[in-house]
């Protein structure tokens, strides 16, 4: 399964000027997407809505809620994605 990897719960703005002149500014955070058979992982920029708080570090998958199917039948990915973390794997029971 490939997975989200976030470092830092840090949000990076980035502004945008307009051809009128006005200024946009949209809230990115960095993360990573380990793919499944990979040695490293691909950095890439996640877009965060206005108000949302950075995802902490840890490790994620993409919800299904981010995919939608196109006009023509064409899987697409939302613009903001939503990340859900990876529960850690249960600690193992002490033996007996």
């Amino acid at each position: 399964m490939s997975k989200i990897i976030i470092r830092t719960a840090a949000a990076t703005p980035r502004q945008v000027k307009r051809k009128d002149g006005t200024v946009m500014v949209f809230r990115e955070q960095a993360a990573a997407v380990m793919k499944d058979g990979e040695d490293f992982a691909h950095p890439f920029r996640l877009s965060l809505d206005d108000t949302q708080a950075p995802y902490p570090a840890g490790e994620y998958v993409v919800d299904a809620s981010s995919f939608n199917v196109g006009q023509y039948g064409d899987l697409m990915v939302s613009r903001r994605i939503v990340l859900v973390p990876i529960a850690p794997a249960p600690a193992p029971a002490p033996a007996k």
